[in-house]
């Protein structure tokens, strides 16, 4: 009875866990621009072309990590819609992945991305957790775990983060930064046609990824309730990056970026909703980690010590019996 009371005690500990509380924190020299969308609903025709862009300053991206078993994530998720109502904001939510069993969602190559960019920081804010459920990003550079509010609510929290905007969106001067992009194909697959003008200091880094996006999906089994997820994440693309110079006119420290690919698309959970998202990470050479994380650091680094526990417990059992 006792060794299997320590079985179940050690497997309770393997599992994920929401997170509850956090407070806000600044992740220095990196940020996120871009997040204009390109809706491919009802897009049948392989022939299509469609385009978006513009003023990547007047875009704000804002990304949620989340889980259908995640209960507290939907007072999360419901509180930040709250606070971007009537915001010009894309709203990217990713599903956990690595070593998931209950969310269907989420993509391996969306986590390697979370934790490249935010595991350190949720380490920080969430005991050590690289991939804390509910945790919200904004410009990629601002980022709250938990869903206990830091201030008088947690809307008010998401509204004073949001308007908390980087640099880059009030000291950029008014030939700076554009982004566009171009789709050819249908809502299954087609050639995306991309370009930016960013700022291209010698110690900046510049990613740009596409996000393919299911605006609603329909999953009843998730243990939170909510059985419709919005702007799931189905798939993370690193784009190609060409650089050639920028148009004429153009201050010295700014580039122009392009490239074109061909995609294979996603289909979509269910319905005919997809999306295209294109973003611009970027990050300061000079604090460059080159040493990614692993994968399997999706759990508490803390969970070894109460795991100390049971195994001297265990040990003590089984000399008393």
């Amino acid at each position: 009875m006792r060794k299997s009371l320590t079985i179940f005690l050690f497997a309770i500990l393997l599992l994920p866990a929401p997170v509850h509380a956090g407070a806000p924190i600044t992740i220095p020299n990196q940020g996120i621009l871009g997040g204009y969308m390109i809706d491919l609903t009802d897009v049948s025709n392989n022939s299509t072309t469609e385009f978006v862009g513009g003023d990547m300053t007047d875009v704000q991206v804002v990304e949620v990590y989340t889980a259908t078993w995640c209960e507290n994530c939907v007072y999360s998720e419901h509180a930040l819609m709250d606070a971007l109502e009537n915001e010009s904001a894309t709203v990217l939510v990713h599903h956990r992945s690595i070593g998931e069993s209950q969310d269907p969602f989420g993509t391996e190559a969306g986590d390697v991305r979370w934790m490249d960019l935010y595991g350190e920081t949720s380490a920080e804010a969430a005991s050590g957790l690289q991939r804390a459920a509910p945790s919200v990003v904004f410009d990629g550079h601002r980022f709250v775990a938990g869903s206990a509010p830091h201030g008088d609510s947690l809307e008010s929290d998401y509204t004073e983060m949001f308007a908390d905007k980087h640099n880059f969106r009030n000291n950029m001067p008014n030939y700076c930064c554009s982004s566009n992009f171009t789709w050819t194909g249908d809502n299954s697959s087609g050639t995306l046609e991309w370009s930016a003008i960013l700022p291209a200091p010698w110690n900046m880094g510049w990613t740009t990824r596409l996000m393919v996006v299911e605006h609603s999906a329909y999953f009843p089994d998730g243990s939170n309730g909510m059985e419709y997820y919005e702007d799931v994440v189905r798939m993370v693309v690193d784009l190609q990056v060409d650089a050639y110079p920028g148009p004429d006119g153009l201050n010295d420290g700014f580039q122009t970026y392009g490239g074109t690919e061909d995609i294979q698309l996603p289909a979509a959970w269910d319905g005919d909703d997809l999306s295209l998202v294109v973003v611009h990470e970027w990050e300061d050479a000079m604090i460059w980690d080159p040493e990614p994380e692993s994968p399997d650091s999706g759990f508490l680094p803390g969970f070894l010590a109460p795991l100390g526990l049971i195994a001297l417990g265990a040990a003590a059992l089984a000399r008393r019996e």
